[in-house]
């Protein structure tokens, strides 16, 4: 009994060593196309390969940022968190999913990063699936997926900002939102809707929707979904505006011209104030 017991103390005191060792979570982790997955990534000096360890190694909350520009490999976000890379800084897929957000009650912020699928299979740049998701996007470039930057999850707001999504099946999809909001997004050469959304209230403000197979759309499929256009362009599209039975705002400072069908639907025009 007394050799048993003292096997038992030899093993809790071997856990606990191993736990003291482990790296402790930092707030603000770092990756480089020169570094190692390995240790817990807090220094600039010590960065990791991985976008996807690094978050492994980060509080919630925390931040991942890019050093330098490199290709960083896809990545699944369960977890508030942020990721900031530099110009030059990419996810390049093979298909699949370039940045997968499955995290409910989150707040997610990623910027500079080009995300690019480089096969014909690539199903989303980025996608998000989960209620209650506060996401922003700024300063990203999407392309060459079925769908840019795929959104849906109910109660859910984003913001996409300074942001391109080119070359896609459909460009940016949001479904069941009540709030999103795209400011100076450009939506280029995608061969569906350049923006579209189902279900859901959409702001575009100072955003361009050009040589799409529809610029802006939205549907009502059925539930509350409107669009609001401010001082934006859809030009060269088969449907500059496609509303269907949604209702349409625009404010009066948008140009809507040089497409196939310029309005499809009812798009009201109440000015600017």
């Amino acid at each position: 009994m007394l050799k048993f017991k003292s096997r038992l103390i030899a093993a809790a005191a071997l856990a606990l060593t191993c736990l003291a060792n482990a790296p402790a979570m930092a707030h603000v982790t770092y990756v480089s196309g020169k570094g190692t997955d390995a240790g817990n990534c807090s220094s600039p000096a010590n960065p990791c390969r991985t976008f996807q360890f690094a978050i492994n190694q980060t509080v919630a909350g925390g931040e991942v940022k890019a050093l330098d520009p490199a290709d960083y490999s896809p990545v699944t976000i369960t977890k508030s968190i942020s990721i900031t890379g530099v110009e030059g800084a990419g996810i390049d897929t093979n298909g699949g999913i370039g940045i997968n957000i499955n995290a409910a009650g989150s707040t997610v912020s990623i910027a500079n990063l080009l995300i690019q699928n480089v096969s014909g299979s690539g199903s989303a740049g980025i996608s998000g699936f989960s209620n209650s998701i506060n996401l922003k996007i700024t300063h990203c470039t999407v392309r060459g997926f079925g769908t840019g930057i795929s959104l849906s999850g109910p109660f859910t707001s984003f913001l996409i900002a300074d942001t391109v999504v080119t070359n896609n099946g459909d460009g940016v999809s949001a479904q069941t939102f009540s709030g999103g909001t795209l400011d100076h997004v450009v939506a280029y050469g995608n061969k569906g809707r350049g923006v579209g959304a189902i279900k859901s209230v959409i702001t575009a403000v100072d955003t361009i929707a050009n040589n799409n197979g529809t610029g802006f759309s939205v549907a009502n499929l059925p539930g509350i979904t409107s669009l609001f256009l401010a001082r934006s362009t859809a030009i060269g599209n088969s449907v500059g505006v496609s509303v269907g039975s949604a209702p349409g705002t625009s404010f009066g400072d948008n140009h809507i011209k040089g497409n196939g069908t310029d309005v499809q639907g009812t798009l009201t025009n109440v000015g600017t104030q």
